[in-house]
């Protein structure tokens, strides 16, 4: 039983990847590669900056450049230099 919950949140955390990539796909095209304050912008940290703190919270620092946090207090800056530079197969 355990093997297939594991599955499925595996199955909707792909989902959720796939559709945040989708709201946020002007957004990558732009500003991957770029250095924006020392943060090195790539596809998978704006992904996981996405996932932690809402694909809005992300838009917001392109367009203002105002850096919100996440419901930890975790600046979405620290995600996206975190998980800067993996691999995506999507």
């Amino acid at each position: 039983m355990q093997n297939l919950w594991l599955e499925l949140q595996e199955k909707v955390f792909i989902a959720n990847l796939k559709r945040n990539k989708w709201i946020l796909r002007r957004d990558i095209r732009r500003f991957v590669g770029h250095n924006i304050k020392g943060t090195c912008v790539t596809e998978s940290g704006i992904l996981a900056a996405a996932h932690l703190g809402g694909p809005g919270s992300v838009r917001k620092y392109f367009r203002s450049g105002k850096i919100t946090k996440d419901g930890n207090g975790t600046k979405i800056t620290s995600y996206m230099q975190r998980f800067s530079g993996y691999d995506l197969y999507l």
